[in-house]
């Protein structure tokens, strides 16, 4: 290779005259590289370089032979310079300085006439010694960098390459090992720090005449995963259902370069650092979601999570990106009481001895979790199994309430309750004509029943007769009697169906009036008609004997009227004058049952 060279010290006197067209041709020792051992730096050639601004620079260390052509060919015939003076310190010789040399011969000619040029001026050959490696350093570009210790992590491995500095020939290339592999060129192989790994590069620099600096080592990791996050609840919480004074925890894990912080936003607010657990009570029931995501020491960032709330009773289908759907039960059970089997709503509430109690609580959220009573007692701690036949009697009272499974407690209830445990009393009363013989009762048609009842508790609800097997129910008083035997059995229920033993009794009605009999003492001795009736004719002396019968309670009273005169029960009629007589006869036995019968006869001497 040949370049012009330049010496700071100027040629000796006896060369300037015959110098016409120098070439300096700097021959290098030339070393071909050979492949070593990973992680050992290559073997570089010292050379000669010229610049682009012209400038030619050479390997401080590199022998120096000049030599003289009349040619610029490189082709032509030059000759090698002798030194006979300091031959010792010529072929080959060194540049003692570093950077910028000269070769000089003084005075100039003029290259067309030949003749020394005036003022004198020397000939100025310029030649830059360069024996100082470069100065290079890893860059990590815009990337996130993270120093824990001796390590380093990085977020974006595309960003990561080599600078330096060389202050005379300037960087020719970079040459890097990468986990113990063989140096490369940077010029020839790319850097690829694109896979998520740790990283130990060992690099140096080039410069453009073959000096390399000490290998440096730079050790680091890149990072390209981003944290994962997850949430929990502390306090009490049930299939989705949160206590109000429940906290929501969010924790994140990432295993490379590490969590730099957990970031949360609620609803539509900022995003602000996580600290501290999140009460659930800064949430509506309505719809409120937490959103939140984690980022690591280098800047990467998982995408969003999103707790959200639905309202009790409007769930619906919840997006993708909502990691965990739940509702804050801020409201206790609806507890109530019931009764199942007879109850009568009146001044109290009446049950029967058979009524059993069921208590029931509802909760749209959490759930039910236990319903507690009391029963006559001030201490509300029995729990509640199933439906039960409250104790004692007339008025007790029964305290309840219900926890569901995030502790809200509902209020407590009293419901107060008479228990009716004893059926009515009940007795019929005939309201008309009556009569008993012995322990037979008789009665007329137009005799009415009665049936009067007591129930000093709830309260008599109905009473059922039956009638000579007809079974009714009792409103009013009745008397749809049969004539002769009857049978009346009846039996009273008050409101909370207590019904009393079924009583009977048998009675007689009697409707049918006594049978009226007569007859005369003396025989008749004519007869006679007077307006078209016929009268039987007897004598003065005759007495008209009257009676009755009745075949079930017999005559009460026998009466009779003479020509429409005032009733008499004188018996026998005697002292008839003679005349035309009509006698009314009336009979009625015990239950006012009355029969009449009318006769007519004539008195005549």
């Amino acid at each position: 290779m040949s370049i012009n060279y330049f010496l700071q010290e100027p040629l000796t006197p006896f060369l300037k005259p015959k110098l016409i067209n120098i070439f300096v041709t700097l021959l290098a020792l030339l070393f071909v590289p050979q492949k070593i051992m990973a992680q050992e730096p290559l073997k570089h050639k010292k050379v000669i370089y010229k610049g682009a601004d012209g400038k030619l620079y050479i390997n401080k260390s590199l022998p120096l032979y000049l030599k003289i052509s009349t040619s610029p060919d490189e082709e032509a015939e030059s000759w090698l310079l002798e030194s006979t003076s300091t031959s010792q310190y010529a072929n080959p010789m060194y540049l003692d300085t570093e950077g910028w040399n000269t070769i000089r011969s003084p005075w100039a000619v003029d290259t067309t006439t030949h003749k020394v040029k005036y003022p004198h001026q020397d000939i100025i050959f310029d030649v830059y010694a360069d024996g100082i490696p470069p100065v290079s350093k890893m860059v990590f570009g815009q990337t996130s960098l993270y120093r824990t210790g001796e390590i380093i992590f990085v977020g974006n491995g595309k960003e990561i390459t080599f600078k330096g500095k060389d202050e005379m020939s300037g960087l020719a290339d970079f040459f890097y090992s990468i986990n113990g592999s063989d140096y490369k060129s940077l010029k020839e192989n790319p850097l690829n720090f694109e896979a998520e790994k740790k990283y130990e590069v060992l690099f140096y620099a080039l410069d453009n005449v073959g000096n390399a600096e000490k290998p440096q080592q730079m050790t680091f990791v890149v990072d390209k995963t981003a944290p994962v996050s997850d949430h929990s609840i502390e306090g009490i919480n049930k299939d989705g259902v949160v206590a109000p004074d429940a906290l929501i925890i969010l924790e994140s894990k990432d295993t490379v370069s590490g969590v730099k912080n957990i970031f949360y936003a609620i609803n539509d607010g900022e995003f602000l650092v996580y600290q501290k657990p999140i009460p659930v009570s800064l949430l509506s029931d309505d719809q409120s979601t937490i959103t939140f995501y984690a980022e690591d020491q280098v800047g990467n960032k998982e995408e969003p999570k999103v707790i959200g709330t639905i309202s009790s009773g409007n769930k619906k289908d919840t997006e993708e990106d909502i990691v965990f759907d739940y509702y804050i039960d801020r409201e206790a059970p609806v507890v109530s009481l019931r009764f199942e089997g007879d109850l009568y709503q009146g001044k109290h509430n009446y049950i029967s001895g058979r009524t059993r109690v069921v208590l029931s609580a509802k909760d749209d959220k959490s759930g039910v979790k236990e319903i507690l009573y009391s029963y006559n007692s001030f201490l509300t701690k029995e729990k509640y199994t199933e439906a039960f036949m409250p104790k004692g009697d007339n008025l007790v009272k029964i305290s309840y309430s219900a926890q569901d499974w995030v502790n809200n407690t509902a209020k407590e209830k009293v419901e107060s309750f008479f228990i009716d445990r004893v059926p009515p009393t009940s007795k019929v009363t005939f309201n008309g004509p009556l009569f008993r013989n012995r322990d037979t009762i008789f009665i007329s048609r137009n005799t009415l029943a009665k049936i009067s009842t007591i129930d000093k508790e709830s309260g008599v609800k109905k009473v059922i007769f039956k009638l000579n097997g007809k079974e009714s129910l009792y409103g009013e008083p009745f008397n749809d009697w049969k004539h002769g035997l009857n049978r009346l059995e009846w039996s009273s229920v008050d409101q909370v169906n207590n019904a009393e033993e079924p009583q009977e009794m048998v009675f007689v009605m009697d409707d049918e009036p006594p049978v009226i009999y007569f007859h005369f003492s003396v025989e008749p001795i004519g007869e006679k008609v007077v307006r078209g009736e016929k009268f039987t004719i007897y004598p003065s002396n005759t007495k008209l004997y009257l009676g009755a019968t009745d075949n079930i309670t017999g005559e009460e009273t026998l009466q009779y009227s003479i020509n429409g005169g005032i009733l008499s029960n004188k018996l026998p009629v005697e002292g008839l004058i003679p005349a035309n007589y009509e006698v009314v006869i009336e009979a009625v036995d015990a239950l006012q049952n009355k029969a009449v019968k009318t006769i007519k006869f004539a008195i005549e001497k």
